[in-house]
């Protein structure tokens, strides 16, 4: 049965206003589940919790040790794995977060000439900036001590952290379109409703019908609508998030091929290899054997 998205919550970062920035130490049952986004910057790092990660029009995953740089506006959400709202689950999601307006450094620290090279990453933010850190990297280490830094130690681990990502060459900008200003907020309030229908239901037969109700949009208003706010069609995001979970269930179950394909919404295995591969560039068993290997 399909279930009907809640209604939209509005997401709104304490003020910032007797400083540069703030750092939050966040330990929740799981991380805040709906597409958001707000004129701070965010800079994160996961110290625990897994999910699906959607970053602008980037789909993918979230785990341990990434860092996130967020930008200002960019539409973004954290969705903890199924696991994390079991009612008797014990996992926990954790993640160190500075949150910070372009404004407050833009006129001021980044003008300084050995910090100008940080004014190209804060560009890069408006994609959305991963950098995926083994563990025990310098970069969770220097996270890890915010929290209890006095605001002026704060200030400088967090431009250390900057400037690692701004050189690191294993950085990768997520979104291919960049997201600069707010969209309305009806527009906000319906994309949230189709992404929350779609991260709930992907394993049912969502039909185009579906998820123009859920938009309250007539099936061709709800095309032209999707397309430009995510630059893709609704079909092409779908099995974007279906293929995402199968890559997790190939990883981590011991369910054969078919029943990952009928699990994550697909009723036809061929249609299944051919989305697979042409999303991830390889095919599931060859994933599967790169993985194992």
């Amino acid at each position: 049965m399909k279930k009907t998205p809640e209604k939209p919550l509005l997401f709104k970062v304490p003020a910032i206003d007797d400083s540069t920035f703030r750092v939050e130490h966040d330990s929740f049952p799981h991380f805040y589940g709906h597409l958001h986004f707000h004129p701070e910057i965010q800079l994160t790092l996961i110290q625990q919790g897994e999910g699906t990660l959607i970053v602008g029009d980037k789909i993918d995953r979230f785990d341990r040790n990434d860092v996130l740089l967020l930008g200002s506006n960019l539409p973004h959400v954290l969705r903890s794995d199924p696991e994390y709202f079991a009612p008797d689950s014990v996992r926990r999601s954790v993640a160190v977060s500075v949150l910070f307006r372009p404004e407050h450094l833009e006129p001021t620290v980044l003008q300084l000439p050995e910090t100008r090279h940080l004014q190209q990453l804060l560009r890069e933010s408006q994609h959305g900036v991963r950098l995926r850190c083994p563990e025990g990297h310098t970069l969770t280490e220097q996270f890890a001590t915010l929290p209890g830094q006095r605001p002026f130690d704060q200030l400088l681990t967090f431009l250390h952290i900057l400037d690692y990502l701004s050189t690191s060459a294993s950085r990768e900008v997520l979104s291919v379109t960049a997201f600069e200003n707010p969209r309305r907020p009806d527009d906000h309030q319906r994309l949230e409703r189709v992404f929350s229908f779609i991260l709930e239901n992907y394993q049912s037969d969502i039909t185009l019908d579906d998820v123009a109700g859920i938009a309250n949009l007539t099936p061709g208003g709800f095309c032209r609508f999707f397309r430009l706010h995510t630059q893709k069609t609704f079909s092409k995001l779908l099995n974007e998030v279906r293929i995402e979970h199968a890559c997790r269930h190939l990883r981590e179950s011991r369910l054969s091929i078919n029943q990952i394909a009928i699990h994550c919404g697909f009723s036809s295995l061929s249609n299944f290899n051919r989305q697979f591969k042409e999303i991830v560039g390889l095919s599931p068993s060859e994933y599967l054997r790169n993985y194992a290997g």
